[in-house]
């Protein structure tokens, strides 16, 4: 994650599509990646006083506009990834640069009379949603014990412990090498 923060970092404008409150989602420790730099959020929810309100369907924003963007943990809670997809290959300069994350297999997640979640993104469903990209590359975020381990009675709490654990067993047993996995990153440039 260290490496591909560092390479969307270089944008002239950095968009965190969906990011609510800056550095929300686990960015916090990559702040200082961004320090300096042209980073905005962008969330449909004024609750999270994102720097720019809109919807990732419709993003208000021009062509090219764009040098990179975050979108972390989104996916899954939008209505047509599809069109939505299509909006941020459209404000992305040429050249441009996203990353992506969402989950596969994980609890349901979504916030009442805010967010619904929708969908869960194989890696077959993602190589399609990003086939207006050059160089996608994409990368299971844990395999079957990390996977499993979300689903544990008071997890956020306990993922301390058991995270480390589970990164541990899903590398001596190799599970990522098979299909279970909790999420993926999509790097890729326009």
């Amino acid at each position: 994650m260290r490496d591909l923060a560092d390479s969307v970092a270089g944008g002239d404008l950095i968009l965190d599509v969906g990011g609510g409150e800056r550095f929300q989602k686990g960015l916090a420790k990559y702040k200082n990646v961004f320090d300096g730099k042209n980073f905005k959020t962008l969330d449909f929810s004024q609750e999270y006083k994102p720097d720019i309100v809109g919807d990732i369907h419709n993003l208000p924003l021009a062509d090219g506009s764009a040098g990179a963007i975050l979108c972390k943990s989104v996916l899954e809670h939008v209505k047509e990834p599809s069109p939505a997809m299509a909006e941020m290959h459209r404000v992305l300069k040429p050249g441009g640069k996203i990353l992506l994350y969402t989950h596969f297999v994980y609890p349901y997640h979504g916030r009442s009379g805010i967010y619904k979640d929708y969908f869960r993104f194989t890696e077959d469903g993602l190589r399609y949603l990003f086939k207006d990209f050059k160089n996608v590359e994409i990368k299971k975020q844990g395999g079957y014990f990390r996977a499993l381990c979300f689903f544990m009675p008071m997890q956020a709490h306990l993922k301390p412990i058991w995270e480390p654990v589970a990164y541990f067993l899903d590398k001596v047993f190799a599970t990522e090498k098979r299909t279970t996995t909790c999420g993926f990153y999509v790097y890729a440039v326009k």
